[in-house]
């Protein structure tokens, strides 16, 4: 028992022992300190020694302020941009604060993305609300507009009188008659001439005063505007704009004249007008056909009326045992000896076949539609032809056949006789018939049309 109260005493010692030592050590060392601080305030400060780098950090901080400076700076002085805030933390741009539009927005970051050393635009500017802020800018604009416009004033009131001195000085040209090339019969043609010389001296007018005051891109912007819009219009309304094209070039060609008879596609008529857009026809059973241009323009035309000589045709059938010949010429003397039927180009009877029981002939003979009518001389024609083949002896027989039974015996066989003709045959004229290229040669020496085909007629 002593000998445990001996050990539990000297280890209570020890401890005491090595605390003291502890505390004294930390106290000495907390008086030494002490005194250095007081020696280095009764002393000062030593110098800094200015061979040792910078910490990275002051220089990241110079390089930030700089860019936020120079960004602030540029915002300032940009209109519309002054509301925007700049901050930079190592080299990370946010922009703050409010614009009028997205647009400036946009312009902002880009102008802060283009600074040297910027490594990230943080942009949170927002879009201004404010119906003051949204309306300054366009009031700004109007207000420059108006100094401007008043500024310009006197070139404008230049330009104005350009303008109308081209108006007045066209109009009047285009009233002025001209020279005898420059006349037209056709009205509007004579009119489309002059609209569009009217046309050209305004569009030069307004191109001068533009170029006054030099807003001669406003031209370009102007022209290109036209022909968008013309193609737009083109395809949109292609047939319209193709008929009155078409009613355009069939005005100045005049291929009729008002009451020509004329045949276009399956319709055909006499001619009541042309407008710019379709042609009217009156029918031979008194109806209106209403043409578009782009069809008549596109379409084969037949005019009746343009060559007042036209030709009428029918078919006879003459008995096989008469003499064609004579049959011929009764026809031909018959028809010379009609009204209406013209002595030249003259008459003509051609033998076309031989049928069952006829023989066909066809009969050709001319008319001036200037004074007869065409139905009414054929019709009269026919009658009388047929009329003098009767006088004449000439048979007209109606198909005959023949009816064979099979029960009965077949016929004798009737002694052949000679076929030749007792005396000779006269020859008719087989000449080649130039009655129609004379006409067509006339029509060329008349008009003043130019001819695309090359060389001259075979019989010219």
């Amino acid at each position: 028992m002593r000998l445990r109260h001996l050990l539990f005493g000297s280890v209570i010692g020890c401890t005491l022992l090595v605390g003291a030592t502890a505390a004294g050590w930390a106290q000495s060392t907390s008086v030494k300190v002490a005194d250095s601080l007081t020696d280095r305030d009764s002393v000062g400060e030593m110098p800094a020694d200015t061979n040792v780098p910078e910490p990275v950090g002051v220089l990241r901080a110079e390089q930030d302020e700089a860019i936020r400076g120079a960004l602030q700076g540029v915002f300032d002085r940009v209109p519309g941009l002054a509301g925007v805030r700049v901050t930079v933390d190592a080299g990370v741009v946010r922009l703050t604060g409010s614009v009028v539009d997205g647009e400036t927005r946009t312009k902002a970051g880009a102008l802060a993305a283009d600074m040297s050393g910027v490594v990230f635009v943080d942009n949170r500017i927002a879009e201004s609300t404010s119906l003051e802020e949204q309306l300054a800018p366009t009031w700004a604009r109007l207000r420059a507009m108006g100094y401007g416009t008043i500024a310009k004033l006197p070139l404008l009131l230049v330009a104005l009188l350009i303008v109308g001195v081209a108006v007045w000085f066209g109009t009047l040209l285009a009233r002025w008659s001209g020279p005898s090339f420059f006349r037209s019969r056709n009205p509007f043609l004579q009119g489309l001439i002059r609209r569009f010389i009217q046309g050209v001296v305004v569009v030069l007018g307004v191109i001068v005063a533009l170029n006054l005051l030099d807003a001669a891109a406003l031209v370009g912007a102007i022209v290109g505007t036209a022909g968008l819009a013309g193609l737009a219009i083109g395809f949109a309304f292609k047939d319209i704009v193709e008929s009155y094209l078409a009613g355009t070039i069939l005005a100045i060609r005049q291929p009729f004249a008002k009451n020509d008879h004329i045949r276009v596609d399956q319709f055909e008529g006499k001619v009541v007008r042309l407008t710019a857009r379709e042609t009217t026809l009156m029918s031979l059973d008194g109806n209106h056909i209403r043409l578009p241009n782009a069809l008549i323009f596109r379409s084969p035309m037949i005019n009746f009326t343009r060559n007042p000589l036209r030709r009428f045709d029918f078919d006879l059938g003459v008995g096989a045992a008469d003499d064609l010949a004579h049959a011929q010429e009764v026809v031909i003397a018959t028809l010379l000896a009609m009204s209406g039927v013209r002595d030249e180009p003259a008459p003509q009877a051609h033998v076309m076949g031989v049928g069952d029981s006829t023989v066909t002939v066809r009969v050709l003979a001319w008319t001036d539609q200037r004074d007869a009518e065409f139905n009414r001389v054929r019709s009269e024609a026919i009658r009388i032809v047929k009329r003098g083949l009767e006088d004449a002896g000439v048979t007209l027989p109606s198909p005959e056949y023949l009816v064979r039974m099979v029960s009965d015996p077949p016929p004798d066989s009737p002694e052949q006789k000679s076929t030749m003709p007792e005396k000779k045959v006269t020859q008719a004229d087989v000449s080649v018939d130039d009655s129609v290229d004379q006409q067509i040669e006339v029509d060329r020496r008349a008009s003043d049309e130019e001819d695309l085909l090359e060389g001259s007629p075979p019989n010219a």
